[in-house]
């Protein structure tokens, strides 16, 4: 599976929660420039922003990883990503990477697929330690630690499992912390 592939899964999923009434999803759009008579791409968005009933929004990036870690210092999560969502969160926004983990066969055991929600936001232990240039990885361990696992299932009726995104938008809702849903918390630039 490939990240739009993912990516399609989860707005499937999504879809159905809509249709049920209980949050909706759409993709950012796609931005671009005129520069010179030529339209010209800018650095993407992340991938969706939402709501649940009690009108918060959700913004997630949703990433597919086949490595022991994904990279955070690369291309594939863009700083203008990160920079929205830590703006986002400071005002109470629900911000997370959606990151699936795909099966790893090692010499001495298996890692199993995992799909996480982990918590994008300024105060947070991994990202202040990410503004400090102390760490450049989400690791499966981290997301055990910080993340809400995002189990794959079916929706009464339906006969696909797919990523129950819902279920870890609002645990991660529960925990976020007063301060941040305030609007205080600290943004990394």
């Amino acid at each position: 599976m490939n990240s739009k592939d993912f990516e399609n899964i989860c707005l499937m999923r999504m879809r159905a929660h809509e249709e049920r009434g209980e949050a909706t999803m759409s993709r950012y759009g796609v931005q671009a420039n005129m520069i010179d008579g030529k339209w010209t791409p800018v650095s993407s968005l992340p991938d969706f922003e939402g709501l649940i009933p009690d009108g918060r929004q959700f913004i997630t990036d949703c990433k597919v990883c086949g490595a022991a870690s994904f990279a955070l210092d690369e291309d594939k999560f863009k700083r203008r990503q990160l920079r929205h969502m830590l703006t986002r969160a400071r005002f109470g926004a629900i911000c997370f990477l959606t990151l699936h983990f795909t099966p790893r066969e090692l010499k001495t055991r298996t890692e199993p697929a995992q799909t996480w929600a982990f918590p994008v936001h300024g105060d947070h232990p991994l990202w202040v330690a990410f503004d400090r240039a102390e760490t450049k990885r989400i690791t499966r361990a981290d997301c055990e630690e910080y993340a809400e696992l995002i189990e794959w299932n079916c929706l009464p009726g339906g006969r696909t499992p797919r990523p129950d995104i819902l279920s870890a938008i609002l645990r991660l809702a529960d925990r976020q912390s007063p301060a941040i849903s305030a609007g205080l918390g600290s943004v990394a630039p």
